[in-house]
């Protein structure tokens, strides 16, 4: 019999127990004389936080409650509590503590130990003697914690919400200036080469914008010609370092990754594109401090050219230029792949070696000499090697004999070329020569040609009535550049 009076802690029964217990409650304390039985109630709290009404039973002051599987399905600490309803008068009893405890689950084959007795009366003893009140005021304010902490978390879910959203409208914002960036520099160039068109209209005259000279003693130039090219090896060029590879990861910084291509010529075009910072993502991978090249640039050829007195041999070669001028800062050129390699140098002139010249009377049997870079594909841009390198036609009006060997007749023609498989002669025949074979000449042939178009490269035949294959010409090349739209 359990006094109502009191606060109290129930055992009702193992989980999944059915009507297999009858508890009874001295529930006079609650009626008294004033209310009958058939006013009482009872509301169970599951450990589960179901709350319901159970059926109960009365006799003579006794409330009999025996617990259904319903009441038992969750092991834990529940509430029962007991009312008195008469009309408009609620009265209800302290709540008790009511306790499911586990059972073992249906189906084990082998006995469990023992249950330990003695701690279970241990606990229910301690349960008994705790003060429900103090309990449920402990559980309530464990609540409005747990709810605090919700609220304050919902709190940080909005400004971390607020903080999103807000990076997303900045990322926008930076992605529109990017492109309002783009839009500026293009009307920039637009507005530049317009300004040339008519200032070259109110003069009468499609003037060119800048006028320069191949080579020139401002900046220095080498070559490098690859014969193979296997994955792993690398060419150092000043600070950065290019690797060739099968396939692209992250390269660090000042270094950059180039995929090997199907052929060697394809994977020195890509080399050079790295070295002026083509965007070219399935092929080629930046690390920082690389992208173009921080001092030099390089052009494709893979025609005979010379590196000021050095005849540079046909194949896939490299040629390149210092961006800066007037600097004496060394530039390390090495590499790991099968090359040779010219160091960088000023040079003051180019040397066409004549090597169709063979022995016959009068040089019957001599035949001009084999095509010789003279500008690369692309090299002729305005305003330097430094970004942006946009290509521009130009014309070479004047040519200076620095030097010859000798002093036989000579005769120069241009070629131009794209792709350096198709070339176009521009000129035929020009005669050069001088009747000193003295140093510093500066003998000056001036020349008429159309224009070359923009992205072509320059190139010429040398031939003579010499009969010597070692015999040379040291020339240096002057030429305009336009703007595009002239």
């Amino acid at each position: 019999m359990i006094d109502l009076t009191k606060a109290a802690t129930v055992f009702i029964g193992r989980r999944g127990e059915h009507h297999f217990r009858n508890i009874e409650f001295d529930v006079s304390s609650l009626l008294s004389d004033e209310y009958p039985g058939e006013m009482l109630t009872a509301i169970y709290k599951r450990p589960d936080g179901t709350a319901y009404p159970v059926v109960i039973g009365y006799t003579t002051g006794v409330l009999t409650w025996s617990p259904s599987s319903t009441d038992t399905i969750t092991a834990g600490v529940g509430q029962l509590e007991i009312r008195v309803v008469s009309g408009d008068v609620v009265g209800k009893s302290v709540r008790v503590l009511t306790i499911v405890e586990q059972a073992l689950a249906d189906g084990i084959a082998e006995p469990p130990e023992p249950p330990a007795q003695e701690w279970l009366n241990q606990v229910l003893s301690a349960l008994a003697a705790l003060n429900i009140d103090d309990v449920y005021s402990l559980l309530n304010l464990t609540y409005d914690l747990l709810n605090d902490n919700y609220t304050l978390l919902g709190t940080t879910h909005g400004l971390l919400s607020n903080n999103y959203t807000l990076l997303g409208t900045t990322h926008e914002l930076m992605s529109d200036s990017h492109t309002l960036l783009e839009n500026t520099h293009t009307d920039i160039i637009a507005m530049r080469d317009t300004l040339y068109t008519r200032t070259g209209i109110l003069l009468n005259h499609l003037h060119p914008v800048e006028t320069a000279s191949a080579p020139d003693m401002a900046s220095r130039r080498a070559s490098i010609t690859f014969t193979g090219i296997s994955q792993g090896n690398n060419m150092v060029l000043g600070s950065v370092t290019y690797t060739f590879v099968a396939a692209l990861g992250s390269p660090a910084a000042n270094t950059v990754q180039v995929l090997l291509q199907s052929n060697l010529s394809d994977t020195v075009k890509k080399l050079a594109e790295a070295i002026r910072g083509v965007q070219d993502a399935p092929n080629i991978s930046y690390g920082s401090g690389t992208n173009p090249h921080p001092t030099c640039t390089g052009y494709w050829t893979k025609q005979r050219f010379s590196i000021g007195d050095i005849s540079v041999a046909p194949g896939e070669g490299l040629f390149l230029l210092e961006k800066s001028e007037d600097t004496n800062t060394v530039l390390p050129l090495t590499s790991t792949a099968a090359s040779t390699i010219n160091a960088f140098i000023r040079m003051p002139h180019l040397r066409y070696v004549m090597s169709g010249n063979t022995t016959g009377s009068g040089g019957a049997n001599s035949v001009r000499g084999p095509l010789h870079t003279i500008l690369p594909i692309g090299s002729i841009v305005i305003g330097g090697q430094d970004d942006p390198l946009i290509p521009v036609p130009y014309d070479c009006h004047l040519i200076t004999i620095c030097r010859q060997s000798d002093t036989t007749e000579k005769e120069l023609d241009f070629y131009i070329s794209n792709d350096e498989q198709t070339f176009t002669r521009i000129s035929r025949s020009t005669p050069i020569g001088s009747d000193s074979s003295a140093e510093a000449q500066h003998v000056q042939i001036a020349m008429r040609q159309s224009r070359v178009p923009a992205g072509y490269g320059l190139y010429i035949r040398i031939g003579s009535n010499g009969t010597s294959a070692t015999a040379y010409c040291d020339l240096k090349f002057t030429y305009h550049l336009y703007p595009i739209n002239l």
